[in-house]
């Protein structure tokens, strides 16, 4: 596969041995795969800064010390899009406006240490997870509050985690559904319409390693888990029938032989696309490696090595953090524990495929929301019963 170019490179004006933990775009966004062009992108780092750049990554303005120990960004609206959220070890949620730089909320949760997070402007929900900074096991709670009235958690689940919550992840097309990771090795499902934890404890996945990155393979249900020994497994989002056989995981095991890595950065979608970004510091090297589902079984998942894309040099010997393609532009954007923020771009002929592939994935979901929203019109007035959330 014909590698990708580096195009630009800006060291973030950081502090000496700064690194750069996570950056998006703050374009608006359709759906998780359908971004508008991105004109601005915004990224934290380890001087507690969050800081906005241009896509030709020029300075684009500094709310500076943004929380004590950063851990988190998040967008926290997608229309209009002009408000991101950061969390940290400070135990606070803050809201800053992307266009007066200034903060505009601040939620304050139960405990501190925040390590995830995630935010639905639409159902005005917030969720963080807690950081364990002790040896043994102990209680990690996910707090939810609804942004309406945040003096308190509207839901508090403080005993299905009992290891640092990594990550958080709502499904745009089921808007109760919570995925939580942790390194205590588990995934969890949350139906967040149930207050009692128990109640809302819809799904227990056992990823028998800590896990560093989970999430769904938007726009299916399934589920995938990155464990901080580059360990990776795909599994289903069981079903509300008890008669139905949920399907065997697909476990892969450590990956780093057989993808030709050291790290794992995380799952990552070239218009609807996913890849694995896997990187190899001692080299200075990072591969995008194209995940394809087939149709052998529910969880016939591979890797397309023979299509793999690399990004010669990456960051150098550093580790690569997060990246975000815009599909417009063709350009993809990397960050790194060098401080560096880079810009990439692939050959003409590749980019026009991701174009493509992008286009139908946006058809496919507005097919898919048109046909739920037929169901729901035949449905709306007749269909009374409460239910819990149904998956299928």
């Amino acid at each position: 596969m014909v590698p990708f170019t580096q195009t630009l490179s800006i060291d973030a004006g950081l502090p000496p041995n700064s690194y750069i933990y996570k950056i998006i775009s703050t374009a608006p966004r359709q759906d998780p795969l359908t971004y508008s062009l991105t004109e601005q992108l915004a990224f934290i780092s380890s001087d507690d800064s969050l800081r906005f750049i241009t896509a030709d990554l020029r300075p684009d303005g500094i709310p500076k010390f943004v929380n004590e120990k950063v851990t988190c960004l998040e967008r926290a609206n997608d229309a209009p899009s002009n408000i991101v959220a950061t969390a940290g070890r400070d135990g606070l949620v803050r809201f800053w406006d992307k266009r007066s730089r200034q903060k505009v909320l601040e939620i304050e949760s139960p405990h501190k240490l925040i390590s995830s997070l995630v935010c639905d402007a639409q159902n005005n929900f917030i969720a963080a997870g807690i950081e364990n900074p002790e040896d043994g096991p102990t209680s990690s709670p996910v707090y939810i509050w609804d942004q309406r009235n945040p003096s308190a958690p509207l839901r508090s689940y403080v005993e299905s985690h009992t290891d640092t919550v990594t990550s958080l992840q709502l499904h745009p097309a089921h808007p109760n559904l919570l995925l939580s990771s942790s390194t205590d090795g588990l995934i969890n499902i949350f139906d967040t319409a149930q207050a009692d934890e128990d109640d809302a404890l819809y799904q227990v996945i056992n990823h028998r390693s800590a896990i560093a990155h989970a999430g769904f393979m938007y726009p299916s249900t399934d589920i995938y888990a990155l464990g901080t020994d580059e360990t990776m497994s795909f599994y289903a989002l069981q079903s509300q029938k008890e008669e139905d056989e949920e399907p065997v995981p697909k476990v892969f095991g450590d990956v780093r032989e057989g993808l030709g890595c050291e790290y794992l950065v995380d799952m990552h979608w070239v218009g609807g696309q996913p890849h694995v970004a896997a990187g190899k510091h001692s080299e200075s090297h990072l591969n995008l490696i194209p995940v394809n589902k087939g149709s052998s079984g529910p969880l016939d998942y591979s890797f397309n090595l023979a299509k793999s894309i690399p990004l010669p040099e990456a960051h150098g010997e550093e580790i690569v953090r997060d990246m975000f393609t815009d599909v417009h532009t063709r350009t993809t954007f990397t960050c790194g524990e060098d401080g560096f923020i880079r810009a990439w771009k692939g050959a003409e002929e590749e980019s026009m495929d991701v174009d493509e592939e992008a286009e139908s994935a946006t058809k496919k979901s507005k097919d898919r929301k048109e046909k739920r929203k037929e169901k729901k019109d035949k449905k709306r007035g007749n269909d009374k019963e409460k239910a819990r959330f149904k998956p299928y």
